[in-house]
């Protein structure tokens, strides 16, 4: 029996009548004219929230959480809004009922505004109070329209809950009551146990509230609660996190300029990897992960944070990404925020991207560059290809270090930033440290608000970086839905496709039995689920059936191990080599193969036709190991399990596999020879292959690419059976211009100028083939570049002075050797003691990124007690061992320059050789420019050597200058060695010419040693040249310093002739100082000859101050010579100011000298 609900029941004023005497006091806090404390609180949290965008606000939980102050204000804004809407729409529902908490929400702000960086979790607890009380209104309305024992239940919970928020607003009020003297004695808000307290109580009186509506029936006039209902799903629904304007910006790129930019960032094509993960995703799976309560906080709160999925092999990691990054996609189609940014990571040699730290993160950066694919691109991205484009692309691909700057600063351009990775397990286990180091950075510095959700196994590495951070673990009861709904529905699907229970007189007994015991063994694995699915299939009766039901492996390995004896006993022999090889060449394939090359390869290796082998033959022999990826048209392993598998089987070790796929390519290489030893060899070899199917062209280029990669990871087998043979041959007759070798080289030279084929080589392999160009000696370079000692000693024979040969890039042997860390072809050169060491070639072993210490011990152990360490630049090397490695001033500085393992490598130089090798200002120097290690570099030298060291004004210049590292290295000196930094006029120019972090290099010196920071003209003037970080340095020092910052028109001349971000920098000086701009003749001068940005400078001055810009013969004769842009600059003045366009004889003649 129910009767309908008194009207104006106040539950707030139930809640106060609950408190003592002393809160009821409290939590007075003057608000006589009712809701128009709605108004008040809405205009403090709209201005708060500009003030938030302006300033970066943020802060760091104890827990390490990194939170945005925007979004909470975001929130908070959101709840006055639909709390009106519930005052509009609730029947019974007397919003004034409420203006009490709102005043209580709207004394917090007061407080924590003005001292954000203290207070930080009242504004928390703000955004908490004022969603609750949005949602509990819309709760009073909804489910107390009657009376029952449920709804007086609720009633009850409701007012307890009313009550705890009322006394965490009086215990706030009593606090901030006290004198100035006792909260400090206190150490602030932040540390206040009772209040702490008082936050997990309204937690516990929420979770019961929550409890009772479910018990409320909500079955009767459900028309009537439809608005209510929607504003209720609204209030859970996440916080709108995106701005239309956003979808406004314009890069004036034209598409084919935008491509090639994209492109160059990354050319991974991570859009078709997201296609393969989602495209057998079941409807309605992942539905677990979606709504549970972490992943929901995760995803809510204004938390910039890292949630962590992990899992057993085969338990839908992958799947669970690809619903993750859908969601994230769906929300961008509706408007709620800006698309993720994705990386699907794979252990797979024929795509070594997906392993890279430094191409995942640059797969980021390219994602992050746009809205969409076809969208404009944003400012930093466009800035550093200008850049580097300008340099002549000298420094090569984004390093992880550049991508990771970069990402923050694209950050910033979004009102929040999505980033999903998955299978952080299959990253390359050496470098994925940088990876989850990367990361964390990226939270840590991002002052907008980052979400990044990644998945992975439970590697040990990966456990102890992510372990203290939010995270779900897959287990069988948290997705037996999922398997359940994949096992009904793959069964049906095989049933249906006639491939299970073909003859069955049992169809449905047997179907339910399957599916009910294949799900329970599954353990919450969907590759085990399927691969029994595929074994059940091939019994051929019911009773088969029941016999393999009953025995179904329990190991994942298991299985494979039964699919694995089944190929080796395929009765034709044929059937078993196509298997074999099929699986071999996918496991060492160097890079992605498309269909008809795999097949091609297949057909080489088993010197049959082509035509015979078909995608479908492949699939079936390989049964449900091999997939076929119809988005990049290429066979793949089913699962990364399966690769794991096959990897511990003796038939197939990287060695084994390496020797097929080198033997195929080697073989293809040397069947195009024309010359009498080449047919005499084949013909003895009975290897002669038939070149009439034109399929095999398709594989033509692989191998003239690869085949010393497969030779170099074959190892010992090059000297054993086939291979002992075929790489002597193919590297001799040298001199035939119609040898194997001769043809290879011809060839290789043009594939490596080939445009469309270069972008695909990865960049070491680039560089190793290109060191085999020379003259002569080309085996020996060849050796020397993939590392096959066994053949430098009969190379070096054959001529004592081919060792001293140099390639087309003037390199001697042994260099290339210590440049590729070919430790066995160098110490097969070393031993020898007619082999020059130059100083060159100890430079580029203590430059080696990659294995620059092992190198360096290499030659050290060699030469033992006679290697002699000077300090006099050698120019040639001595002939005898007393004097062959010289350890100069310029190898150390070298070593203290090197970005990925400059520490090891000084480390190691000191420990062998310390009392000789001398810290030199300039290796001081090349430490603080160091943009990878410098800061690791400087603290050992600190550590070790800090006598040594001078803090020289060069030496902060370079720090100041260091564009990727730059902050962290001063920071050091600062802390170490303050009283040696001596803040200089030229000093704070580097810092200001600093074009990836000369803000927060600057911000660091305004911080620590204001006093000394003098903003000088030249200062100015070097922010508003900085092509990267200019627009964000002279904001900086018009917040911090306006007063000194002069507008002069060399500023303004070099604002307008910097190419990367001069429109944006003048913008920023016409909106905050456009009563000291002064567009001068040289001024607009200066803007026409701006050879990447002269347009959109010009336009921008046409646009804003079009009366005082002079079209002067100067300016017309500028454009004219403007070799990148002048066209374009040319247009638009005739168009805008045609009249005012004389075109004289020294016009002309800078047109002519124009190249363009």
């Amino acid at each position: 029996m129910t009767s309908a609900r008194p009207s104006g029941d106040d539950l707030w004023a139930s809640a106060a009548a609950n408190l003592s005497e002393e809160d009821r006091c409290n939590i007075s806090f003057g608000h006589p004219d009712k809701l128009g404390v709605l108004s008040d609180l809405l205009t403090l949290t709209e201005k708060s929230r500009q003030e938030c965008i302006s300033k970066r606000w943020r802060y760091t939980r104890k827990s390490g959480e990194t939170v945005i102050f925007r979004d909470l204000f975001g929130k908070i804004v959101k709840s006055i809004d639909l709390f009106k809407q519930v005052g509009d729409v609730a029947v019974q529902y007397d919003p004034v009922h409420a203006a009490l908490p709102w005043a209580g929400v709207r004394f917090l702000l007061q407080i924590a505004v003005n001292d954000h960086a203290t207070y930080a979790t009242l504004i928390e607890g703000a955004a908490l109070m004022a969603e609750m009380i949005c949602r509990y209104a819309v709760f009073e309305d909804l489910y107390l329209r009657s009376t029952s024992l449920a709804t007086d239940e609720l009633k009850r919970a409701l007012i307890q809950l009313y009550a705890a928020i009322m006394i965490y607003l009086s215990k706030a009020k009593r606090y901030f009551d006290q004198n100035s003297a006792k909260r400090i004695i206190k150490s602030g808000v932040l540390n206040a146990p009772d209040l702490e307290s008082s936050l997990d109580s309204i937690t516990t009186a929420q979770v019961a509230v929550d409890h009772c509506s479910g018990l409320v029936s909500m079955q009767d006039d459900v028309e009537r609660h439809k608005e209510l209902k929607r504003i209720l799903k609204h209030i859970d629904a996440p916080l709108k996190r995106f701005e239309e304007d956003f979808k406004k910006v314009q890069d004036n790129l034209e598409a084919s300029r935008r491509t090639k930019i994209l492109c160059w960032v990354s050319p991974e094509p991570y859009s078709q990897h997201h296609q393969q993960a989602w495209k057998d995703v079941l409807s309605g799976t992942g539905n677990w992960l979606l709504s549970d309560l972490v992943f929901d906080k995760w995803k809510k709160e204004s938390v910039s944070s890292i949630l962590w999925l992990h899992g057993i092999p085969g338990s839908g990691k992958t799947k669970l990404a690809s619903i993750v990054i859908e969601d994230a996609m769906q929300a961008f189609r509706a408007g709620q925020s800006p698309p993720p940014a994705f990386f699907y990571c794979s252990r797979n040699t024929a795509e070594p991207a997906r392993s890279n730290p430094d191409a995942i993160i640059a797969s980021i950066v390219r994602q992050l560059s746009c809205l969409q694919p076809d969208f404009p691109l944003l400012g930093p991205v466009v800035a550093t290809y200008r850049k580097r484009e300008a340099e002549g692309f000298a420094s090569g691909p984004l390093r992880i270090d550049e991508s990771t700057a970069l990402i923050i600063q694209l950050t910033e351009q979004y009102p929040m930033t999505t980033i999903v990775i998955d299978a952080l397990d299959e990253c390359d286990p050496e470098t994925r440290t940088d990876l989850l180091e990367t990361l964390e950075k990226i939270l840590k510095e991002s002052s907008r608000l980052v979400k990044i959700f990644v998945s992975s196994r439970d590697d040990q590495d990966i456990v102890c970086h992510l372990e203290d951070y939010p995270n779900l673990g897959i287990s069988s009861d948290r997705n037996m839905d999922d398997i359940t709904s994949f096992v009904r529905v793959e069964t049906q699907d095989l049933i249906k496709k006639k491939k299970l229970l073909r003859s069955s007189t049992n169809k449905e007994e047997l179907k339910e039995m399957i599916i009910d015991q294949v799900t329970k063994g599954a353990n919450g694995m969907f590759r085990w689920a399927s691969l029994q699915l595929q074994s059940l299939s091939e019994q051929k009766s019911d009773e088969a059936i029941r016999e393999r039901i009953g025995r179904l492996p329990a190991k994942l390995e298991d299985l494979y191990m039964e699919l694995y004896e089944k190929f080796t006993k395929y009765e034709a022999e044929a059937d078993r080599q196509i298997t074999r090889i099929a699986l071999s060449w996918l496991l060492c394939a160097q890079r992605t193969l498309k269909s008809t090359e795999f097949l091609a390869a297949l057909s080489i290796t088993l010197g049959r036709p082509s035509s015979s082998l078909t995608k479908e033959a492949v699939l079936d022999m390989c049964c449900n190991l091999v997939t076929f990826d119809a988005s990049l048209d290429t066979f793949r392993f089913a699962h990364l399990s399966v690769r794991e598998f096959l990897e511990k089987q003796p038939d197939y070790k990287s060695t084994i596999v390496n020797t097929l796929a080198a033997e195929t390519c080697l073989l293809e290489l040397i069947s195009v020879g024309n010359d009498t030893a080449t047919k005499r060899f084949l013909s003895q070899q009975r290897q002669l292959l038939p070149r009439t199917s034109p399929i095999l062209n398709d594989f033509s280029t692989y191998p003239a690419l690869y085949w010393a990669t497969h030779c170099q990871l074959a190892a010992g087998e090059r000297t054993q059976d086939v291979l002992k043979g075929l790489i002597p041959f193919f590297l001799s007759c040298e001199s035939d211009p119609a040898s194997p070798l001769a043809v290879w080289t011809s060839r290789i030279q043009n594939l490596l100028v080939d445009d469309l084929l270069v972008d695909g080589i990865e960049g070491q392999l680039f560089h190793r083939l290109h060191d085999t160009i020379a003259a002569s000696a080309i085996p020996l370079f060849i050796a020397c570049s993939f590392d096959f000692p066994e053949l430098v000693p009969n190379q070096i024979s054959r001529g004592i002075l081919q060792a001293n040969f140099v390639n087309s890039q003037r390199l001697t042997a042994l260099h290339v050797a210590v440049k590729h860390s070919s430790c066995g072809a160098i110490l097969a050169l070393i031993t020898n003691g007619f082999i020059e060491i130059t100083e060159n070639v100890v430079e580029a072993a203590t430059g080696n990124e990659r294995s620059g210490k092992e190198v360096v011990t290499l030659l050290l152990d060699q030469r033992g007690d006679d290697v002699r360490i000077t300090d006099n630049v050698v120019k040639a090397a001595a002939r005898n061992r007393g004097d062959d490695v010289h350890i100069t001033d310029d190898v150390v500085k070298a070593a203290a320059g090197n970005m990925q393992s400059g520490k090891e490598v000084i480390a190691l130089l000191l420990d062998r050789r310390g009392d000789n090798v001398h810290i030199t200002d300039d290796v001081v120097k090349a430490a603080a420019l160091n943009g990878g290690s410098g800061k690791e570099v400087m603290a050992l030298l600190l550590d070790q050597r800090g006598d040594d060291v001078r803090i020289t004004e060069d030496v902060l210049k370079a720090a100041a200058w260091n564009r990727e590292s730059g902050k962290e290295v001063m920071t050091l000196l600062l802390d170490r060695r303050g009283v040696d930094v001596h803040i200089t006029d030229d000093l704070i120019k580097a810092a200001a010419e600093n074009a990836l972090s000369g803000k927060e290099v600057m911000t660091l010196l305004l911080d620590r040693r204001g006093d000394n920071v003098h903003i000088t003209d030249d200062v100015v003037k070097a922010a508003a040249l900085n092509g990267g970080s200019g627009k964000e340095v002279m904001a900086l020092l018009l917040d911090q310093r306006g007063d000194d910052v002069r507008i002069t028109e060399d500023v303004l001349k070099a604002a307008a002739w910097n190419r990367g971000s001069g429109k944006e920098v003048i913008t920023l000086l016409l909106d905050r100082r456009g009563d000291d701009v002064h567009i001068t003749d040289d001024v607009v001068k200066a803007a026409a000859g701006n050879m990447q940005s002269g347009k959109e400078v010009i336009a921008l001055l046409l646009d804003r101050r079009g009366d005082d810009v002079h079209i002067t013969d100067d300016v017309v004769k500028a454009a004219a010579g403007n070799v990148r842009s002048g066209k374009e600059v040319m247009a638009l003045l005739l168009d805008r100011r045609g009249d005012d366009v004389h075109i004289t004889d020294n016009v002309v003649k800078a047109a002519a000298g124009n190249e363009r």
